[in-house]
């Protein structure tokens, strides 16, 4: 009988974590339960840094490993945010709504399935669109409006979540090139200033959870709306 050392399961187990996550929130968004659903897709998306991270620092990358991933990332970052942007918001657009949650699903499944092709060629430096945790964080985004109590936001929310829901899943599938930050490499000082940065926005997740939550997308969104601007800068000056 062959023998296997525990650390092999390791990644693959935290994978199925993130795969309970994503599935766990697909059911408390049928109960409407949105802000638990809400948290167990941040639950997936921590437990998905993590399995790769530990598959590279413990050398257990597999193809098995691979492919349980795109799976749970299509579930937990696909599946799972769209009906839920769904059931709490889009249904109201009736069809229309539906579509939109389709197209998000199929721009994650295409993304997942491009992005697996691209690594087996080689492991690049670049993600080419957004990674789908990051897309599901974006079209969330109105829903961390609605759980800040202390303010009420006066906005279409059908129509604020319909538009970050097609942003978010045209940028999955797009060519436009953002930093893969497990490439990245900063200097001794940079890292620990990033450490630091780290810790406060943790201090202020603890006290300001979704206004923190809520800023972070935010300012992501708003370095995808600049990475989407500079592509079509460059590419306008080729063609021209």
């Amino acid at each position: 009988m062959t023998e296997h050392p525990l650390t092999k399961f390791i990644p693959n187990l935290i994978t199925l974590m993130s795969l309970i996550a994503g599935i766990s929130s697909i059911k408390f968004s049928i109960q409407s339960n949105y802000k638990i659903a809400v948290l167990m897709i941040m639950l997936a998306a921590f437990f998905d840094f993590f399995d790769g991270w530990m598959a590279r620092k413990l050398k257990k990358s597999s193809q098995f490993g691979a492919e349980l991933d795109s799976l749970s990332d299509f579930i937990s970052f696909g599946l799972a945010p769209s009906l839920l942007i769904n059931l709490s918001f889009t249904n109201e657009l009736g069809r229309i709504g539906w579509v939109i949650s389709l197209f998000y699903i199929i721009c994650a499944a295409l993304r997942l399935a491009r992005f697996n092709i691209e690594n087996m060629r080689e492991q690049s430096k670049v993600f080419y669109g957004i990674p789908s945790p990051a897309a599901a964080g974006i079209i969330m985004i109105p829903l961390y409006l609605n759980f800040i109590e202390q303010i009420k936001f006066t906005i279409n929310y059908p129509i604020v979540s319909a538009l970050l829901t097609i942003f978010a899943g045209a940028m999955m599938i797009s060519r436009v090139p953002t930093p893969s930050v497990k490439n990245l490499k900063v200097k001794t000082l940079y890292f620990r200033l990033m450490i630091i940065f780290t810790v406060i926005i943790l201090i202020f997740l603890i006290s300001y959870f979704w206004q923190t939550t809520l800023l972070v997308a935010l300012i992501y969104l708003l370095f995808s709306l600049l990475s989407l601007f500079t592509y079509f800068t460059k590419f306008f000056r080729g063609v021209s």
